[in-house]
């Protein structure tokens, strides 16, 4: 099994990362595919994997920290992905929940990334919530652009359509919840050739453990 989505670099690791990856590869996760969020976590995504042969790094700019990203930023990213291997771009996207940053710049910063992506020939690994559309639209502009959609929210039908696009799609803990009638019937119309497994740990733990996460 591939851990498609996990923040193993979040200092909530800190204490106990390597003892955290042996678990999981006791559990039968052969591999974990690290996503970055923020410039300043990049370096701490690159020692680990380089510590590490199964944890595979990917660099991009979160757009729920839109309004902490720069053009530079933009700029190191290339630099980045050009001086150290990685597996894809990411995690980059769109996220229209309220109090998100402005929709305009994290559009700046998804369509940059998505150029940079298709100039590498990398993959993306694509946060959407409330924005599948969006994002579909965004990925047409692009179409040799391959990824993954993770923690999926849209419809069937949306991801029937990401899924010709040659998109992955992947289900965080989320999907556990009893109100989430809607997107396991969603998953459930989903080919297995088109599902990859995902923690995106320590953020989406699953219903038996939420309780724990949240004391």
């Amino acid at each position: 099994m591939i851990d498609s989505h996990c923040h193993i670099d979040f200092n909530v690791f800190d204490k106990d990362r390597d003892e955290v990856i042996q678990r999981a590869n006791d559990c039968g996760v052969s591999d974990i595919i690290v996503p970055g969020v923020l410039r300043k976590n990049w370096g701490e995504i690159q020692t680990i994997s380089t510590q590490h042969k199964n944890i595979h790094p990917c660099y991009g700019l979160h757009p729920c920290f839109a309004d902490q990203h720069s053009e530079d930023d933009l700029a190191a990213l290339e630099e980045q992905i050009t001086s150290n291997l990685c597996v894809a771009i990411g995690e980059c996207g769109l996220d229209y929940r309220k109090h998100q940053p402005d929709r305009e710049l994290q559009a700046k910063y998804f369509e940059a990334q998505l150029e940079i992506a298709n100039k590498h020939k990398l993959p993306v690994v694509i946060h959407s919530v409330y924005a599948t559309e969006e994002v579909i639209q965004s990925l047409k502009k692009h179409p040799e652009l391959k990824g993954m959609i993770h923690s999926y929210s849209g419809s069937g039908e949306q991801a029937a359509q990401l899924e010709k696009m040659g998109f992955y799609i992947s289900f965080g803990g989320t999907i556990t919840y009893d109100n989430a009638k809607k997107l396991r019937i969603v998953a459930e119309k989903i080919p297995l050739s088109s599902l990859l497994l995902e923690t995106d740990s320590p953020d989406q733990p699953d219903a038996d453990h939420f309780i724990y996460w949240i004391v």
